[in-house]
């Protein structure tokens, strides 16, 4: 089961069938540690993910008070299924993949309610059937999906070095010309480009489809 904080008690934990790394794009390393089961890396993946995690959860209507039960059913599901996940682009991406999940387990949800309080079949088919976002939907998702972004760049900020950061945050940020921060910080235009994508690197270790090659 997860815990309160998102770790898993290590009883409940099937091991997966090991993967050779090659296997998978830069961008998909963090995919590679949760099948290979790192602690780090899930709880990493929790503290990250979770406002989009929740967002979906909201959007299918669950109570509030049964929120954080329907999350920690979605969390154990995908903790229990990463080692099937396959990323490729006829399946689509993480992304789809963890919404599928969400919106599986808030049927499940609405399914457990005694037949008075239940949900009409017509309406559950929905939650899991609905290919079309709405307007606000989009914008919500949107909003979700910067603070996830926010809480990746917070944590990669923290374990990386000031300088480091400060170059890869003015080059990829602010915009500013490699040359301008290389004279600044006196060091090559080369140890530049390296701090950017040293950091985007890491980045896309903990969001799988958000920061692509050219960010």
């Amino acid at each position: 089961m997860t815990e309160p904080d998102g770790s898993m008690k290590p009883e409940d934990h099937s091991p997966q069938p090991s993967h050779s790394q090659s296997q998978w794009h830069t961008r998909s390393s963090m995919i590679f540690d949760l099948k290979e089961f790192s602690q780090d890396r899930w709880n990493n993946f929790v503290l990250v993910y979770t406002p989009l995690l929740k967002f979906w959860i909201r959007k299918k209507n669950v109570p509030q008070s049964a929120e954080d039960d329907v999350l920690q059913d979605a969390l154990q599901k995908i903790y229990n299924s990463i080692g099937n996940f396959e990323r490729d682009a006829a399946k689509g991406k993480f992304r789809g993949w963890l919404r599928t999940i969400v919106e599986r387990r808030a049927a499940d949800y609405f399914r457990s309610l005694p037949q008075d309080q239940g949900t009409p079949q017509e309406l559950l088919d929905g939650l899991v059937n609905r290919d079309q976002k709405d307007a606000d939907e989009i914008d919500g998702e949107q909003q979700a999906l910067e603070e996830v972004k926010a809480r990746a760049l917070e944590l990669v900020r923290e374990s990386t070095a000031e300088k480091t950061w400060q170059m890869f945050w003015k080059r990829t940020v602010e915009d500013i010309p490699s040359s301008e921060i290389a004279k600044e910080f006196d060091v090559t235009t080369a140890a530049v480009r390296v701090a950017k994508q040293r950091v985007l690197k890491r980045l896309r270790d903990l969001m799988v489809d958000e920061f692509n090659e050219d960010s």
